[in-house]
């Protein structure tokens, strides 16, 4: 079982330092829905269909590749009102990904993605990997 807590331990925040977005510190009663991964047909368009019903706003972390073989409905996330981030070109475990590649990967993605957040696909990045995503998706 895999254990996702709301809140990073503070071990982590240390170790990966400033400079990512951690928590949001708010005193309204609000939720921050997010979904990784799309889009994909099926899913993506329920998704979406239920959101509208409720007037919500979520953020959609998208895979570049994803993103290449389903448009329209990538463009329909844009056109409804949801945010989007970059996940990847093809949703890399940054653990298991060297560097240049795990960067070339985002970076490509970047190509058919025009957002400045950035989530790391099974939330694994290496050190040197998440200085250069501090540096340069939005320094």
């Amino acid at each position: 079982m895999k254990l996702y807590t709301i809140t990073p331990p503070t071990w982590l925040k240390l170790l990966y330092g400033r400079g990512f977005l951690w928590a949001v510190n708010s005193t309204d009663k609000e939720i921050y829905l997010t979904f990784d991964d799309g889009p994909q047909p099926g899913v993506t368009d329920w998704v979406l269909d239920i959101l509208k019903e409720y007037n919500a706003k979520a953020t959609f972390f998208c895979i570049g590749q994803n993103v290449v073989n389903h448009p329209a409905l990538y463009q329909r996330i844009i056109a409804d009102g949801h945010a989007i981030g970059n996940h990847t070109y093809n949703h890399l475990n940054g653990l298991k990904s060297g560097k240049d590649e795990y960067i070339n990967n985002i970076n490509k993605a970047a190509e058919v993605i025009d957002s400045e957040l950035f989530r790391p696909p099974y939330g694994r990045l290496t050190l040197g990997q998440a200085s250069w995503v501090k540096r340069t998706i939005n320094p």
